[in-house]
């Protein structure tokens, strides 16, 4: 099992904290050892992409899916420098509150606050991955990332996309699987160069995950379009499971849990979208049943987790580097000044 730790990025103690000594205390914790307690994965690209990818658009127009795939985009890559304009950073959101307050940084800022993070975790040899929560400037942000000399976001050759649908306005629970299939090939094109799209040059996996509040759960009561029980009447979590465990889903993990959905939907005895108080282990067995009645199962076997997951160099890394740093040393980009922020 993938155990993910994380941390408030925007409660008051890490405000406090980011006023003291800049914008790397906000994702400070990716650069520490697994075995320390280090984030497993990496929830710094929200506040970067809409503080570099909104200078972006401003600059450029709007950002859509062929003009990302183009060799026009390419060329932003190479001549775009981020601002050091202070703005103030806010994500319009569903599942948080005052989650979306990134506070008053700039371009430039998050842009190096990104590019230490990933190089404190290549150094350390963790694993790549990052979270989506709007599309398709997620995307844009991606590719960018990917393809700056000055980042290389999955430069170890592996790199994991988490799709967290229903977080935002802009990646909302799809309506249908063909919605949530553009979305997931969207993020396997990742695994290409836009000068090489026929070259793979990174193992790309990709992780969905439903962000639904309890209130919104109705909404996304719907018939199944896809799979064994084409027809019947599915909530978000069953549709999520129902989708991913299709053949052709391109979906590696499955991700569910209270922190998304501490609900369970009653779809029985003519109550369709009546909710009730759930724990993770009823959730499993919701998810379970899904994936079962849909011909998948749970891989177990941990060789074929890594292998899958492109872990095997990092397997290999970890053992080295992180013990070469015992008491817990690790990258301290601090001393920048490029990473303060107001």
């Amino acid at each position: 099992m993938l155990i993910s730790f994380g941390a408030s990025r925007n409660g008051p103690e890490v405000r406090e904290s980011i006023q003291r000594f800049g914008e790397w205390e906000r994702i400070s914790q990716s650069s520490i050892p697994l075995h320390l307690g280090g984030a497993h994965f990496v929830t710094v690209q929200a506040a970067v992409e809409l503080q570099l990818m909104c200078e972006v658009e401003r600059r450029y127009g709007d950002l859509s899916l062929d003009f990302i795939d183009s060799e026009r985009f390419a060329k932003i890559v190479a001549d775009y420098e981020p601002s050091d304009r202070l703005t103030t950073t806010s994500l319009e959101t569903y599942s948080t509150s005052n989650g979306a307050d990134y506070g008053r940084t700039s371009p430039l800022i998050q842009f190096e606050v990104y590019r230490s993070a990933i190089q404190a975790r290549k150094r350390l040899g963790l694993f790549h991955e990052v979270e989506w929560v709007q599309f398709p400037r997620s995307y844009a942000m991606s590719r960018y990332a990917v393809e700056h000399p000055g980042i290389r976001l999955g430069g170890s050759g592996q790199l994991n996309i988490t799709l967290l649908f229903g977080f935002s306005p802009r990646l909302p629970f799809p309506k249908s699987y063909a919605e949530f299939k553009r979305v997931v090939d969207t993020a396997r094109k990742l695994e290409y160069d836009l000068a090489a799209p026929g070259v793979k040059k990174r193992h790309v996996t990709i992780t969905v995950g439903a962000a639904v509040l309890p209130e919104q759960a109705g909404r996304h009561v719907a018939r199944l379009d896809v799979g064994a029980r084409r027809g019947r009447t599915a909530c978000a979590l069953r549709r999520l499971a129902t989708y991913a465990a299709q053949p052709d889903s391109g979906v590696d993990v499955l991700r569910f849990g209270m922190e998304d959905t501490p609900y369970a939907v009653t779809m029985r005895d003519g109550r369709d979208g009546e909710l009730r108080l759930a724990d993770n282990c009823g959730l499993a067995e919701i998810v379970l049943g899904e994936m079962a009645a849909n011909g998948a199962r749970v891989e177990t076997d941990h060789d074929v987790i890594f292998d899958r997951m492109g872990l095997n160099w990092v397997k290999r890394s970890l053992l080295f580097e992180q013990r070469q740093r015992p008491l817990g040393r690790h990258a301290d980009p601090q001393g920048d000044r490029a990473l303060q922020s107001i």
